[in-house]
């Protein structure tokens, strides 16, 4: 019995010894490295050039105009609702037969309240004077999807000619590099007033479409 037992042991001991053996090592994994494809989206250099190649150009033979406008450069993202926030952009239209340029400065003002604000007046600085003209609500949009208690949203397309040579002006002031803004204010007839601003890099582009498209 006891030559059984110890037969047993010694076969039991055996085949431990050959499962350890046999047994792969666990090796442990690490983090997947990042590829070197896997780079960040290179930011956006608001310049002239940057500003120029988003230009809108639209030709009229039959009335002889060109349109540009600045207006897909460079959107704000809608901020809190309840404050005052603006989308704005600059136009030139061109007169083929006299070569003459008209400017005009435009903002797409959201705000949420119950009555229309109505942006009627620019005020801006031409370097030498403070300067205050009539603007034009070209469109005015409502919203009152949920509550209209709190009050709708509204959006103002208001808009004002400009002088020729104070656009000029700014657009010979760019310099690469910068990022510098032209400023001007909103009044409306009802709320407070609104400070807006077009970056000097997108005017400048626009001046020099104007003389290639003149």
């Amino acid at each position: 019995m006891k030559k059984i037992l110890s037969i047993l042991f010694s076969l039991t001991a055996l085949l431990l010894i050959q499962a350890c053996s046999n047994t792969t090592p666990t090796t442990k994994i690490g983090k997947p490295s990042q590829t070197t494809n896997s780079t960040p989206l290179a930011a956006i250099t608001l310049n002239k050039a940057y500003f120029k190649n988003k230009l809108i150009i639209e030709k009229d033979n039959k009335k002889g105009t060109v349109k540009i406008s600045t207006e897909n450069g460079f959107n704000k993202k809608s901020r809190n609702k309840n404050n005052v926030w603006a989308n704005n952009y600059i136009t030139a239209l061109i007169d083929k037969k006299t070569r003459h340029t008209t400017y005009q400065i435009n903002s797409l003002i959201e705000y949420k309240d119950h009555d229309k604000h109505s942006y009627k007046e620019v005020n801006y600085n031409t370097g030498s004077e403070s300067k205050t003209k009539e603007a034009s609500i070209l469109k005015h949009d409502i919203s009152c999807l949920g509550s209209a208690y709190s009050g709708c949203i509204h959006t103002e397309h208001a808009a004002s000619s400009i002088d020729p040579t104070l656009v000029e002006n700014i657009a010979a002031s760019y310099i690469e590099g910068t990022q510098n803004k032209w400023g001007y204010k909103l009044s409306p007839k009802k709320g407070r007033d609104y400070f807006a601003s077009l970056f000097v890099a997108e005017i400048a582009a626009l001046v020099e479409a104007v003389t290639e498209n003149k």
